[in-house]
């Protein structure tokens, strides 16, 4: 039976005294990597505030069996870890291997699990060789990489990223992308991605669109980029996809593929 991992019931949330969320319903199932877009003021990165404790509503929120509330605030961080769009104020701590330290030191990990952690997550992200600076030594993508490797290190259940990978270049993002999609494969991880880039969503297996802090859309990649509906909500939809719409109508493709390679293996083999 598959496990939700996040369940959100009856969820009302006022902002300047309008209702941004209203009997909001949601649920996350466990081991799977959602994608939740939605246009400025839809809502996406309240939810993530409001996942991360940071601001309280009304209704029914469990995350993997805890209440999210005051009681159960500290044991919801340890499984629900997240990753802010700005890596400065993630930065915490005065080199990059304090930064990583600082989660597994409040944490209370002992000293050599915590060197054994940095040493594996470091190797594992590409930044074994920056563990020294600064921040202000780093790129926006070295930020944002050991923002989200500041994220993972404590082996969370669930990784929140709200717009946490658009600073990323696209060597880093390739890499970051494996590293949370083999996490989720290996039953390990549950990631909830909120972006504004529809290219990040092919990573994905769930998208969720939000509209005014509602539910307007939310299904599997393939059958939200079937068509072309989502256009309709003012998005651009990810150019292999979009391409592969304009070779349908010259009968190059008989259906919407979701990665270069399967598209050129397609034309490829009908040459």
């Amino acid at each position: 039976m598959t496990k939700q991992i996040i369940k959100i019931k009856n969820m009302t949330f006022k902002y300047d005294q309008e209702y941004l969320f209203k009997d909001f319903n949601l649920e996350i199932e466990e081991n799977s990597f959602v994608a939740i877009i939605g246009k400025n003021g839809s809502g996406k990165s309240s939810l993530a505030k409001i996942l991360a404790g940071l601001i309280k509503c009304d209704g029914y929120i469990n995350i993997d069996g805890y209440l999210l509330n005051d009681l159960y605030l500290k044991k919801v961080r340890r499984i629900l870890s997240v990753c802010l769009d700005d890596a400065d104020e993630h930065f915490l701590g005065a080199t990059v291997m304090d930064d990583l330290a600082f989660s597994l030191e409040n944490l209370g990990y002992a000293s050599s699990d915590i060197e054994v952690l940095i040493k594996e997550t470091s190797k594992k992200f590409k930044i074994d060789n920056i563990l020294e600076r600064t921040s202000e030594e780093l790129n926006n993508s070295e930020k944002e990489k050991v923002a989200i490797a500041s994220s993972l290190i404590h082996n969370p259940k669930i990784l929140l990223l709200d717009e946490a990978i658009h600073k990323l270049n696209a060597s880093d993002k390739k890499l970051v992308f494996k590293i949370l999609k083999e996490k989720v494969k290996n039953k390990d991880l549950t990631v909830i991605m909120i972006t504004h880039d529809l290219e990040d969503t092919l990573n994905s297996d769930r998208i969720i669109l939000l509209n005014n802090g509602k539910i307007v859309l939310d299904d599997t990649k393939e059958k939200v980029y079937v068509d072309d509906k989502i256009e309709k909500w003012g998005f651009n939809l990810p150019f292999i996809v979009k391409l592969s719409h304009n070779l349908m109508l010259y009968d190059l493709l008989d259906r919407v593929y979701l990665n270069e390679k399967e598209v050129i293996d397609k034309l490829w083999g009908s040459n």
